[in-house]
């Protein structure tokens, strides 16, 4: 089922941006002929077959999309977009599945996502390192999956400078990070502990959420947004984290909670 509407429309290109034109505003065939620069004769065979398929319909010498019509419109537009952003980000979309198998591509639809390349092995981390130290923000929340020095240089500078800290890690990302986490006091420092390894980062701001990929323990590929639906899902993987952990107390503050 769908599938003999889907090839009637996508038989050619001009059906979809006919459709969608006539989603801004009902039109007349001059009007189409104009705007999408195709033949009349062309235009007219496409508003037949539209109004055979029930998907448009002639109103006072304009065309208009009908009530299924408006819904083919918008359902192809939103296939086309998903499988963009799938056929650009492809390098990621498996580590964000097997994060969270809900994983919406269109979350993608904003973002910057650089990934390394064999040219280029160390993209992910360099952009990285240079968003978060160019970015102004109060809190950093973050899920930090292996021992870097060069992350690990980074959140230290955030924390010197004030930023307050919360840090989610492995057992052995904690272990191997000197000095000792019990020996950073820091009243704007908290530190949760997790026994699972991970094979991804994340990292929230007041304003940008970003999300690292790894594969056996090399960053592969770093996403950056704004955009606030995938701020919230990266803020919802977090918390769901944050959850499993356990808060690590600096050793004058008493035992673990």
């Amino acid at each position: 089922m769908g599938y003999e509407w889907g090839t009637q429309l996508f038989a050619s290109s001009h059906r979809l941006a006919l459709l969608r034109e006539l989603r801004s505003n009902p039109a007349d065939t001059k009007t189409l002929t104009d705007t999408l620069s195709i033949s009349r004769v062309t235009v007219q065979r496409h508003l037949n077959h539209c109004t055979e398929h029930g998907w448009i319909r002639k109103v006072d010498g304009q065309y208009e999309l009908t009530p299924v019509g408006e819904r083919v419109c918008d359902a192809t537009t939103t296939y086309l977009e998903e499988l963009a952003v799938l056929e650009e980000h492809s390098a990621v979309i498996d580590c964000l599945a097997s994060i969270d198998d809900s994983f919406d591509p269109l979350l993608l639809s904003d973002a910057t996502v650089s990934v390394a390349e064999p040219n280029d092995p160390h993209e992910p981390i360099y952009h990285y390192r240079n968003a978060i130290t160019g970015t102004t923000t109060d809190t950093i929340r973050g899920i930090l999956p292996i021992f870097s020095e060069l992350l690990i240089e980074v959140h230290r500078d955030l924390l010197d400078n004030g930023v307050e800290t919360e840090l989610i890690a492995p057992r052995p990302v904690l272990e191997a990070a000197p000095p000792p986490i019990e020996e950073l006091p820091s009243p704007i420092f908290d530190v949760y502990m997790l026994e699972d390894t991970l094979e991804f980062g994340v990292t929230l701001t007041d304003e940008r959420a970003f999300v690292g990929t790894y594969d056996a323990g090399t960053f592969v590929a770093c996403i950056e947004s704004t955009a606030p639906a995938f701020r919230d899902w990266a803020d919802e993987i977090y918390e769901r984290y944050r959850t499993q952990a356990t808060r690590i107390q600096p050793a004058h503050s008493g035992n673990s909670e």
